[in-house]
């Protein structure tokens, strides 16, 4: 069992998410695309970036692995999921894992938990 959590400044992912760059190495295309339609893109980047971060406490693994290997996703329900790919998938082995995210005006935080 793995635990893992993060918080992120919404105003510093606006700032970071000025970087094309940075978005392409630290986002998927879907999760780029999910937040571009939203209101607030950049809460919803801060929001993912806490997941992959929780993520890797959670996996207590760091090394190998690609910020694209691990990606939040909407279940129909509207809940954010994380599927793991390459090495992450790889560390998560046969284990569930579970993700929540809850936001605030300005910060976004992430836990993930992992059975």
């Amino acid at each position: 069992m793995g635990s893992g959590i993060d918080i992120v400044e919404i105003k510093r992912m606006e700032k970071a998410a000025k970087s094309e760059r940075f978005v392409k190495r630290i986002f998927t295309a879907e999760e780029i695309a999910y937040a571009i339609k939203r209101k607030t893109p950049s809460k919803h980047l801060a929001g993912r970036f806490a997941a992959k971060e929780a993520c890797i406490k959670a996996l207590e693994k760091s090394e190998n692995l690609k910020w694209t290997d691990m990606e939040v996703v909407n279940a129909g329900s509207g809940r954010p999921t994380l599927v793991l790919h390459g090495e992450a998938a790889r560390a998560l082995g046969q284990r569930k894992i579970f993700l929540s995210i809850a936001y605030t005006k300005d910060h976004a935080l992430a836990i993930v938990a992992i059975v």
